[in-house]
């Protein structure tokens, strides 16, 4: 397996980008948002204030989904090989795997020890599994399809 460092670098980025995007899409949207405003003021919820402001915690909500997807994108690549399939169903596989791992474990967690609202924590737990799995298909077509990696 050969991978090519650039290609894998930009359709890595871009993939990044994407899930920004879709990230936002999936929890500034009017449906979750009225979730998240139905619970404001709730003891397990931090305001904005205890970042800094509403730009502090945008800011470190980029930065941490910044070194999580590149985290990812590394991942993918060094597992590319051991993934069923090709192309964007091989995005899919990891994507599922890794939004299993991390959505599950973090919302059954939640939900035992904390008093975080068991709505918000469905919500988190379903658009993790939707973003990350999206965030797969994204890296896995956007590998085959630029040949980021050759078998």
């Amino acid at each position: 397996m050969k991978v090519k460092y650039k290609k894998a670098v930009l359709w890595g980025v871009i993939a990044i980008v994407i899930n920004m995007v879709i990230g936002n899409l999936l929890y500034m949207n009017p449906f979750v948002h009225g979730f998240f405003k139905a619970h404001q003021g709730h003891p397990a919820m931090k305001s904005h204030a205890a970042f800094g402001g509403v730009a502090n915690w945008i800011i470190m909500n980029a930065l941490f989904s910044l070194v999580f997807l590149a985290i990812l994108v590394f991942l993918f690549v060094l597992i590319y090989k051991g993934l069923p399939w090709k192309g964007w169903k091989k995005g899919l596989a990891f994507g599922l795997i890794v939004a299993f791992v991390k959505a599950v474990p973090e919302a059954f967690n939640q939900y035992m020890i904390l008093t975080y609202p068991t709505s918000l924590i469905l919500v988190q737990l379903i658009n993790t599994i939707i973003g990350i799995t999206i965030f797969g298909i994204v890296l896995g077509f956007f590998f085959d399809r630029f040949k980021a990696i050759k078998d």
